[in-house]
């Protein structure tokens, strides 16, 4: 029998114990399988949703499970075929007993995401629906959960059949020239053609754009919190996650190796890193360690929030701090400078001051001032992270940031320079005119990532690039005068490239890669 025309069993309930375990069968021998094992308590029936029993194990009278029994009958189910539910007690023994009766009466043991493949392949569910059930299984946080389930709604597979229908339109267009004698090709025909390929173009763009986002509203935004030792670093982790997560000392190289923990903010997941400092004169063997880890913690970071505190460290130490910088500069890894320990600002002398430091050696860098003691700014830094979430940039500097250095309006020693007060206030300004120019695009906004469809997922994104390509060598094909037939070809290819999105042509291997991935039981 063909693999897919079975009946299939699998709990669809996680293992462990737990009140109440569900455990579907679902196939055309599906309502067989349930007489073998089912009998009802009461003469009459109820609703099937509603009835209760006994689920037997066969041959034998011996009762393993009050159960309650639901029924969705072809094709009003998930998979699109019978499907029976028996909910029974979630204990270990009682499970194995349940699913154990299931298959000694016929059923077969379903395999890794087989009801989700069998729903695809009934026409239930789209490929990229298919692929959000585990999103939505999975997700964490409420924009996860969202993007998920406007996936599984088909947000995403409706904005690519729109953009594939597009493509269509210019196959269409392309084909009925073909009919035509060369030496008849009009030119207004071209310059149609190409006009309509970069309007496709143009959306596709848009929408490869959008993984971005989409991609940390799925999989999480990673947040690495670095710097040198004993800057505050810990304390900005435990800060930001609400709860005394890695131990606070004034001891310098407290932090030994990565902590990592999960948060959520403003229904976004958050993945924190602190990491150890990055002391440049230790030879302690496990602090070593603990900054190489560090380092690897930088390379797979969406985000740095690198701390500097008063005192500034020596020549040598802000130099290797610099290189570290300057390298994730460099990678275009986003870099926001946590301007540490601001209460204690006005008993700085220059020297000393990070606000002067970033000034000078990062002029091009976002700025937040920043102390544990100051509840507001720890609002105006999750600020800042749910804009760079959303936008994907982050600003020169919070008003937080801002309005804190106004305030203390340059306050001293008087030793200080003529040149230095300059310097700052140009950096004071710079930051003042950021925070106007912010309220001004988030009065005229209000575009959030809630508000578009997301590709969150890579097989998607590479998708929609390789169709982009072809649609832009098919526009330039057109326009260097290359014939119709070729550039058909071109834009059939870019259809095809989309209906891997959401499966309208794929092949059996793809299938079985992606639904490979899933749980048993969906």
């Amino acid at each position: 029998m063909n693999p897919d025309q079975d009946t299939i069993a699998a709990f669809s309930t996680p293992p462990g114990e737990s009140g109440i375990a569900v455990m579907r069968l679902s196939g055309p021998d599906a309502a067989t399988i349930c007489d073998r094992l089912f009998i009802p308590a009461a003469n009459t029936f109820p609703k099937p949703s509603q009835m209760k029993g006994y689920t037997l194990a066969p041959g034998t009278w011996a009762g393993i499970d009050d159960v309650v029994l639901s029924c969705f009958r072809a094709p009003h189910s998930f998979t699109g075929e019978d499907v029976y539910e028996i909910s029974c007690h979630g204990g270990k023994a009682i499970r194995e007993g349940v699913l154990a009766s299931a298959l000694s009466s016929g059923a077969r043991a379903a395999g890794p995401g087989e009801y989700s493949r069998r729903a695809f392949l009934n026409g239930k569910l789209d490929l990229a629906s298919a692929e959000a059930v585990m999103d939505l299984i999975e997700a964490q946080a409420e924009k996860q959960a969202k993007a998920a389930y406007r996936q599984l709604k088909g947000d995403l597979s409706n904005a690519v059949r729109i953009r594939a229908d597009q493509l269509y339109a210019i196959l269409a267009h392309l084909e009925m020239l073909l009919d035509w004698d060369e030496e008849e090709e009009r030119d207004e025909d071209r310059l149609t053609l190409t006009a309509d390929l970069k309007e496709a173009e143009s959306a596709l763009r848009h929408l490869a754009s959008t993984f971005r986002s989409g991609r940390v509203v799925r999989e999480g935004l990673h947040v690495v919190i670095a710097g040198n030792p004993n800057v505050g670093k810990s304390s900005l982790l435990n800060s930001l996650s609400g709860r005394s997560r890695a131990i606070v000392s004034d001891i310098p190289g407290t932090t030994r190796d990565t902590v990592d923990i999960d948060v959520t903010l403003d229904g976004y997941l958050l993945h924190l890193t602190d990491t150890a400092g990055f002391s440049c004169e230790t030879e302690d063997p496990i602090e070593l360690e603990g900054i190489v880890r560090a380092g690897d913690a930088l390379n797979d970071a969406d985000i740095v929030l690198w701390v500097l505190s008063p005192p500034l460290p020596t020549q040598h130490a802000r130099h290797h701090q610099e290189e570290r910088i300057d390298e994730l500069i460099e990678q275009g890894i986003p870099v926001l400078l946590i301007l540490g320990k601001d209460d204690l600002r006005s008993t700085l002398s220059s020297t000393d001051d990070p606000v002067l430091y970033a000034a000078e050696r990062f002029p091009d860098l976002p700025t937040l001032a920043w102390s544990y003691k100051d509840p507001e700014a720890l609002v105006q830094l999750k600020k800042r992270l749910v804009t760079f979430i959303e936008q994907g940039e982050l600003d020169f500097c919070s008003d937080r940031s801002a309005d804190s250095m106004m305030e203390n309006d340059l306050s001293y020693d008087t030793n200080k320079s003529t040149e230095t007060d300059e310097k700052k206030r140009k950096f004071l300004s710079k930051a003042h005119d950021a925070t106007e120019r912010d309220f001004l695009q988030d009065a005229r906004s209000g575009q959030s990532t809630g508000s578009e469809v997301l590709i969150t997922h890579e097989r998607h994104k590479a998708a929609v690039d390789r169709a982009l390509d072809l649609v832009c060598r098919a526009a330039s094909d057109l326009e260097r005068g290359l014939s119709f037939d070729l550039v058909a070809i071109t834009v059939r290819e870019a259809i095809s490239e989309l209906s891997l999105i959401t499966g309208d042509d794929v092949s059996e291997t793809l299938i079985e890669t992606i639904f490979s991935r899933f749980c048993i039981g969906k």
